[in-house]
């Protein structure tokens, strides 16, 4: 046989299950309470040092946690929402670290030396207000229960702003991770994904409220526009029930007339032609006809009078006369000349149609009075001439709003003499006159506002214009935007719609008058009235949000954080089509991510996010329903062929990567731009996902958890591309029962390489540590911490790692060494003291008969803390005092037994000192089976067909205190021993001195495969495994007994 000697050289690759001969040098088969590091070994992990003196006062069982880091001034917090949607917050670390904060629901308590801006919420006088505008601390606090005082618009009580709070985020105790939180600065997004019937109704979001409609009693509208005044025009209009069918009206029109009489005398004259002229008739019929009219009367062809029904007859008379000498002058006559009866005229009579006017019939008569001819020549005095109706049309016209005929809005013309001035006031004055008088009966109500007429009513109506060159009207619909008016009704709604198949380039507009007033204003684009407006906030995310703190920088800072429903912004253009409500509307928010600036909702099969820059007032609605902006809400649904309900996301340089329970979807965009048009969201793998635990970044690849079969796994994605699949890696492979099922617990910390993985009541957190030279990784390690309680929740913030136990302690442990870590210094080296649960411990009284300290109510948390079963860690306490005579010392803790059961006595004098108490944990190394091996490249060779005597180990340690070593051997009894320096008088061991660097011999003589090797440290001291050699006598031959 030949003697050999190898050396593993690092112990920095962590566990591995696989069996021992494919194991590659540097990894063990246990690796518990330890810390693999490329730099150190494999170092005792630190111990846990208790935030506070206490268990965190009035944690809940159950419930779902958080953490949130401030500042470095300001420190970190932990917060619970428990089963019953209560929130509590704690600070973690920093100034006063385990006190309860105050928690206020619904705004931010008032504090007298506070200005406000416009939308914040306060609670004074347990209510809620909302500053109306910017206010300043020098308004009084509000008190009041309704309305708006002082600016300040009172919402609600506190206590229904609470109830609505603990609606939304109740979930069963069983299911805590229900509840999934997000934090962006000083504000944690809180969803519930809990669709229990129980609490289904509170976690669906829903809608609250409608668009902007047209005030009470103006529900329909017209506005009738003066184009253009012109005279000789009837500006004329037709108004009918357009909810009713049927109702014709028949409006029947002269075409043509003509002169049917007339009592013009052509008997000799005095020579002058006094009928001569021309005049314009406007004829109606009525009972009574004033001498302005110069009508005598209308009749019909039978010859009866008539007094109505026949309207704005409009026509031109006119009148020639010739001069000419009379046949019967007689120049010798003696009273031809006196008389003037030497001359007659000679009248030609003509009549021009003007407007045809409403409701006349063939034969109608008028009998005008000329007021020229009022004298001339008639043997009566009174020249008069009959024009009658010769020819007529019909027409059949919607014209009824409640009666028949009633819509018929008819005025008069206006002046046919280009030489009398038409103007608007006077056209809009007779058409409001018309409708008043005519309508008023039917609710359809006018108001004159610039050079238009606006018509409204609780009931529906319609209205058309007879002449569009004159004038125009719109109600709810225009095609053309330029022929909207300056001039208008605030608050006017119309719907642009240009298309006539299509309604997806429709969009709405409202007149915004000047000051909110009637008359001149802009058109501004706006929601389709009565749709629904708002998201309601009751269903969707609530926030978190650290609103105050008061006695800042000092031991008692207490800080305030505010639980409320959350503003997310209105539709405020478009319609159901042009502008749809988002799509997790009816479904829950299954996550709350933050990309690209955008806030981002998963909602079933959707990634819905907001408009970017929005976070104040998240914004999933368009901002134009013209086009599609750049700037818009991007609703995109994940193309599958299988259903893939969305649960989480993260984001990485090629967009964001987001996980289904069974598939993983890439959302990105081929554009510099992520907008809605460039944005895809496609599949790139299909690899289960555990949905309670979010996916993490490595830096360069992503990490998540696997949670089917009977154990977990750890995968890591790399190179996702926006086209082709990613590389997945599984870094658990080498530990396949390691992880265990329905982990829950998961955290990292990039800067130190780490990952750590528990499950909520497990005692144990699984790690897992990494190191990465450009894209090649140097390090794959995994170990595994056991605590002195099991877990409810954990997290690492900067260097910290925190975890929360079972009991309520809330404990925090350093992953690199820190300034304010508790150590013992010797030889100008400091050690780090490790203890589970460890606080500070005054002083106890020193009986020097007895040779005890007595404690008494030096540690009331003692029966809080629940006793590792079957073996309870041991409670201790040390001395970290360097100046004491006995540096390290340590002893354990004997308690009297006395009711509350936190007294206890130790041996020998602690009445002076620094000390600290808390429970021992073993580090320990299991290794593997010892092989021949040859390393070759980044291949280890194993010969296990040899045959391999070993005769001893040398175990290269640094920094380290008390260990001890055992070899368990077939066939023998296990033998373990412990290293000291000295052996002390006190209770077991104890002040055993600390060294930096030290190797120890341990002997063997055994077949390698007959020897299990352990390395062991229960000592409050470090314990570091940097390297093993190994010597033996080993053969190639291997013979088989047969």
């Amino acid at each position: 046989m030949t003697n050999i000697r190898q050396t593993v050289p690092a112990y920095s690759a962590g566990i591995s299950e696989q069996p021992d001969h494919l194991k590659f040098p540097g990894q063990v088969k246990n690796a518990v309470n330890t810390v693999p590091d490329i730099t150190k070994g494999l170092f005792k992990r630190p111990g846990a040092r208790r935030v506070g003196t206490d268990k965190l006062p009035n944690v809940q069982t159950g419930g779902s946690f958080f953490h949130y880091y401030r500042d470095d001034n300001e420190g970190s917090y932990i917060g619970q929402v428990a089963p019953n949607g209560t929130l509590r917050v704690w600070k973690a670390s920093g100034r006063n670290a385990g006190a309860e904060q105050t928690v206020a629901y619904g705004g931010r308590p008032w504090h007298t030396d506070d200005d406000y801006v416009a939308g914040v919420r306060v609670q004074n006088a347990n209510k809620v207000y909302e500053a109306q505008t910017d206010i300043d601390n020098t308004v009084a606090a509000p008190t009041h229960s309704s309305g708006t005082t002082n600016n300040w618009l009172f919402i609600e009580t506190t206590a229904a702003a609470q109830t609505t709070v603990q609606n939304y985020l109740q979930t069963d105790a069983a299911t805590p991770e229900n509840i999934q939180f997000l934090s962006i600065n000083d504000t944690t997004f809180v969803s519930n994904r809990d669709q229990t019937a129980a609490r289904k109704q509170y976690t669906t979001v829903g809608t609250t409220g409608t668009t902007q409609a047209r005030p009470s009693g103006e529900e329909h509208c017209a506005f009738i526009e003066l184009t253009r005044t012109e005279n000789g025009r009837q500006y004329a209009a037709n108004i009918y029930d357009s909810s009713s069918t049927g109702n014709l009206t028949t409006v029947k029109r002269a075409t043509k007339i003509k002169i049917t009489g007339n009592s013009f005398d052509e008997s000799d004259g005095s020579g002058s032609c006094p009928g001569i002229g021309t005049e314009v008739y406007v004829a109606t019929a009525k009972g009574s006809y004033s001498s302005v009219d110069n009508i005598e009367h209308i009749k019909n062809q039978a010859g009866s009078t008539l007094t109505s029904g026949r309207t704005n007859l409009v026509f031109r008379a006119t009148a020639l006369g010739q001069q000419g000498i009379s046949p019967n002058y007689s120049p010798g006559s003696s009273n031809a000349a006196a008389s003037g009866q030497n001359y007659r005229c000679s009248y030609s009579l003509e009549v021009v149609l003007l407007h045809g006017g409403e409701g006349w019939e063939v034969g109608d008569t008028v009998r005008i009075i000329p007021e020229h001819a009022s004298t001339a020549n008639s043997s009566d005095g009174q020249a008069y001439i009959d024009v009658s109706v010769v020819e007529v049309e019909d027409a059949d016209v919607k014209a009824t709003v409640s009666s028949n005929g009633d819509g018929l809005i008819r005025p008069s013309p206006t002046p046919f003499d280009a030489d009398t001035a038409v103007t608007a006031e006077a056209v809009l004055g007779s058409l409001q006159t018309k409708i008043s008088n005519q309508l008023s009966g039917a609710g359809i109500n006018t108001k004159v506002i610039g050079t238009g007429l606006y018509l409204f009513s609780a009931n529906p109506f319609t209205v058309e214009v007879m002449e569009d060159d004159i004038m125009r009207v719109f109600q709810k619909t225009v095609n053309d935007v330029s022929r909207l008016p300056v001039q208008c009704r605030h608050g006017y709604i119309v719907k642009v719609s240009n298309a006539r198949i299509s309604d997806e380039d429709d969009y709405y507009l409202r007149f915004e008058g000047e000051n909110n007033l009637d008359g001149t204003g802009s058109w501004v684009e706006c929601a389709k009235p009565g749709i629904h407006k708002s998201l309601d906030p009751a269903t969707m995310p609530l926030v978190i949000q650290r609103t105050n703190i008061t006695n800042q920088n000092t031991t008692t800072e207490i800080a305030t954080f505010t639980i409320k429903t959350y503003k997310y912004a209105d539709r405020a253009v478009g319609d159901e089509t042009t502008n749809p409500l988002p799509t997790f509307v009816g479904k829950p928010i299954n996550k709350v991510i933050f990309f690209r600036n955008r806030l981002a909702f998963l909602a079933g099969e959707n990634v819905i996010l907001s408009r970017p820059g929005s976070f104040g007032q998240p914004d999933f609605f368009a901002e134009s329903a013209l086009a599609v902006g750049a700037n818009d809400a991007i609703d995109i649904a994940c193309g599958s062929t299988f259903p893939s309900e969305l649960f989480d996301g993260i984001e990485v340089n090629s967009g964001l990567l987001v996980f289904s329970t069974n598939q993983q979807f890439l959302l990105s965009s081929d554009a510099e731009i992520l907008n809605p048009e460039t944005a895809k969201l496609r599949s790139i793998s299909t690899y289960n996902y555990n949905k309670d635990i979010s996916p993490i970044s490595l830096g360069v690849t992503i990490g998540y958890v696997d949670n089917s079969g009977k154990f977990s796994r750890f995968n890591e994605v790399a190179n996702i591309r926006r086209e082709g699949e990613p590389d997945v890696v599984e870094p658990s492979k080498i530990v396949p029962t390691l992880l265990k099922k329905d982990i829950d617990l998961l955290t990292n910390s990039r800067e130190n390489s780490i990952i750590l993985f528990g499950k909520t009541t497990s005692r144990d957190v699984l790690g897992f540590r990494y190191f990465n030279i450009g894209d090649k990784r140097q390090q794959q390690a995994w170990f595994k911490w056991t605590f002195n309680n099991g877990l409810r929740y954990h997290f690492i913030v900067n260097d910290d790692y925190y975890f929360l136990d079972q009991d309520g302690f809330l404990q925090t442990l350093s992953l690199v060494e820190d300034d304010d870590d508790v150590s013992i210094t010797q030889d100008s080296v400091d050690y780090l003291i490790h203890l589970d649960n460890y606080t500070t411990l005054a002083a106890g009284t020193y009986d020097s008969a007895t040779n005890l300290t007595t404690f008494t109510n030096k540690a009331t948390w003692i029966p809080d803390v629940t006793p590792v079963s079957p073996v309870p860690n041991k409670l201790v306490v040390i001395d970290v005092d360097s100046s004491a005579t006995r540096v390290g010392r340590y002893a354990e803790v004997t308690l009297l037994g006395n009711n509350p059961n936190d007294d206890f006595t130790l041996p020998g004098n602690w009445s002076t000192g620094t000390f600290y108490i808390g429970y021992l944990y073993d580090y320990q190394v299991d290794f593997p089976t010892i092989y021949p091996t040859q390393i070759q490249g980044e291949k280890s060779n194993t010969d296990v067909s040899g045959t391999l005597v070993l005769h001893r180990l040398r175990v290269h340690l640094g920094k380290v205190g008390l260990y001890q070593t055992t070899l368990t051997r077939l066939g023998k009894d296990p033998y373990t021993e412990i290293y000291e320096s000295n052996e002390l008088d006190e209770y077991q061991v104890s002040d055993a001195p600390y060294v930096e660097e030290v190797i120890r011999t341990v002997p063997v003589y055994e077949k390698n495969i007959n020897l299990d090797f352990t390395l062991k440290s229960t000592h409050p001291s470090p314990a570091t495994l940097r390297a093993l050699s190994w010597e033996g006598s080993f053969t190639p031959k291997y013979y088989k007994r047969v």
